[in-house]
């Protein structure tokens, strides 16, 4: 697949970080396993962690975190 904002480069596995924000909380995820363009550093999450993400995000915010920082685990 070529990347869809620079249209030069080829997303390879690799990591990021997402931040996520609602309702006053804040969480960040870090070793996020994504397709990572390497021309324009542009990231790729696929279905399944997006919804790891969410549900973990969606968590913290039940529980009345301000801000919380996750290292994403393997499933």
């Amino acid at each position: 697949m070529t990347c869809l904002i620079c249209k030069v480069g080829e997303p390879e596995a690799g990591f990021t970080t997402i931040t996520l924000e609602r309702d006053g909380s804040i969480i960040v995820f870090k070793e996020v396993p994504a397709q990572v363009c390497p021309n324009c550093g542009e990231t790729y999450i696929d279905s399944d962690v997006t919804s790891r993400l969410l549900t973990q995000a969606q968590d913290a915010v039940m529980k009345g975190a301000e801000l919380e920082v996750i290292r994403l685990q393997a499933a």
